[in-house]
């Protein structure tokens, strides 16, 4: 079916983009108003959506599975529970369910309960809280993406009357040891598609190939950056420097960890220097992290300069890729580790969670030791089911790219044109090469080949109005799915700085260019003309209406 037949308009409130099923992750709430409800956490709304990603909280399936355990546990009347197979989140996610960060949703230890179950030979680590607090109890599911799937809790609910109760285990000591989820051969598969991907039109010549073993797969894009941290941090301490804009559970990951976080928001080559200078007064650093180019506003940093600092200065880089994707960018002449969000541009289709960590056997000074410390610490918590649908959907990884990529461009060149205008409502586009830094993103594209003609920066954009009126007026006119997600096979727009950092400090974040005026767009694989003749009409419509 073509991709420009589905009208956005005539979607369900609450409802996944189609095609529709149980393991969906997007949602469509259409409206700017409604985007506020959701930067309020309205719970009327949220209770009204029918399908979103479950990392941000036990949704769909994956609540279901959650509430049925908890029927078969002695709980407290009143509590919830969240179920992991990793016995290690326990102390973690209890640290930062008992933050003063946490407010008035803070627990105290004697508030969580933990018990291991174990069904159709699965163990699982299982927290209970009271669901009055549920927001601050799982924290390490929601920030740190190491819940469950909903394909794991549909492939384990039919064998429920089967749970084995091991115990309860006060402050979670004394706990058996986790089984963890055997691989398949879907897993392998991937990791050897993954490699191959890394090496394909690499933008220069690198000595040593990834291999298949060099590729580590997780349950969620959040979860590789939280397991890659631990082990970083298990290295050398100190804080993470983060460079650009960073995505809202990667920032709450690493302000929240031991080392907290120095943050460069606007990634600038001031930003650089100011970091160049807190290291040769002695400032410390465990690695930096940046997404290049970053969500939302495609900021690039200069990643040479930030590589040569840090081969004199001894921290790892690890650079994020999602928004690019690695089919048009090749970091393994500078990054010592490459995080993915497999759930974007990857699947494609968003009815899966995934991410993976690449470690760079080019980085002689890194690779060593990140290597023997990723491996010894990796027990695998990616569901087989999952493996293989992501298989099956990134067959057509780089067909779809090279749309995503023309799409993108057409949309920024069409809003940009209007930005030249002064008495025009759009004042920015955020996509190469209209973004800051664009130029240092330039010498990281891969080489044309015939498959891949044009190598290019993604789906991903953001526009800015002049003023918060005008893009809701636009937004609200606007004939696209509305809603979070970025990488499917149709359009989505959000008013992402506003739902996200509404609520955290939001003149901090606009300060280094995240403004609520701009509207993001993750464009799709319809028609271009369709996509173009949609804006104009929103165009069209927010003038007549401001």
């Amino acid at each position: 079916m073509s991709m420009s037949v589905v009208d956005p308009s005539t979607a369900e409130f609450g409802q996944s983009l189609p095609p529709h099923g149980p393991h969906t992750i997007t949602t469509h709430a259409p409206g700017w108003k409604v985007s506020e409800r959701f930067r309020d956490r309205d719970v009327s709304l949220l209770m009204q959506l029918k399908s979103i990603y479950p990392r941000f909280s036990p949704w769909g399936l994956a609540a279901t599975f959650c509430q049925s355990i908890a029927q078969k546990l002695p709980l407290p009347e009143g509590y919830g529970c969240a179920a992991f197979v990793s016995r290690d989140v326990w102390a973690s996610n209890q640290i930062y369910a008992m933050s003063e960060r946490r407010k008035q949703q803070r627990l105290d230890a004697s508030e969580l309960r933990y018990h291991v179950v174990e069904l159709a030979g699965v163990r699982l680590y299982v927290v209970g809280y009271p669901r009055a607090k549920a927001s601050a109890a799982i924290f390490q599911w929601h920030h740190g993406g190491l819940g469950f799937s909903t394909r794991l809790a549909s492939a384990l609910l039919p064998h429920m009357d089967s749970l084995v109760h091991l115990g309860g285990f006060p402050n979670g000591v004394g706990a058996p040891d986790p089984t963890f989820l055997p691989e398949g051969d879907s897993h392998q598969a991937l990791r050897e598609r993954i490699a191959g991907l890394m090496m394909r039109a690499c933008a220069t010549e690198h000595e040593k190939s990834v291999a298949a073993d060099d590729v580590y797969l997780y349950p969620t894009g959040m979860g590789a950056i939280a397991r890659l941290h631990e082990a970083i941090m298990s290295l050398r301490a100190g804080p993470t420097v983060v460079f650009g804009a960073a995505f809202q559970s990667t920032y709450h990951l690493f302000n929240e960890s031991e080392g907290g976080i120095r943050h460069y928001g606007s990634a600038d080559d001031s930003d650089v220097d100011d970091f160049e200078t807190y290291l040769e007064g002695g400032g410390k650093c465990a690695y930096v992290f940046t997404e290049f180019p970053s969500n939302p506003v495609l900021v690039s940093v200069d990643i040479v300069r930030l590589q040569r600092l840090a081969d004199k200065y001894s921290f790892f880089l690890v650079v994020d890729d999602t928004c690019a994707s690695f089919a048009n960018i090749d970091l393994l002449g500078v990054a010592d580790v490459v995080v993915t969000s497999l759930t974007k541009a990857f699947s494609g289709f968003a009815d899966v969670m995934a991410g993976s960590i690449v470690l760079n056997p080019n980085s002689a000074r890194t690779y060593p030791a990140l290597k023997q410390t990723v491996s010894s610490r990796f027990h695998n918590e990616f569901f087989e089911a999952d493996a293989a649908h992501l298989l099956s959907n990134s067959e057509d990884y780089l067909a779809r790219c090279v749309i995503h990529n023309r799409n993108a461009s057409a949309l920024a060149s069409y809003f940009h044109s209007f930005a030249l205008d002064e008495t025009s409502p759009v004042t920015q586009v955020y996509y190469p090469p209209y973004s800051s830094g664009s130029n240092h993103l330039q010498a990281f594209l891969r080489k044309s080949t015939a498959e891949y003609p044009a190598p290019g920066y993604g789906c991903l954009l953001s526009v800015e109005f002049e003023t918060v009126e005008k893009a809701a007026a636009f937004y609200d006119a606007v004939n696209f799915f509305q809603g979070p997600h970025l990488g499917a096979h149709l359009t989505i727009s959000m008013p992402y700085n506003l739902v996200v950092f509404g609520r955290e400090n939001p003149e901090v974040h606009a300060a280094y260019g995240l403004r609520p005026q701009q509207i993001r767009f993750s464009v799709g694989l319809e028609d271009q003309e369709v996509l173009l003749h949609r804006c104009a009409e929103a165009l069209s419509k927010m003038t007549k209406t401001t």
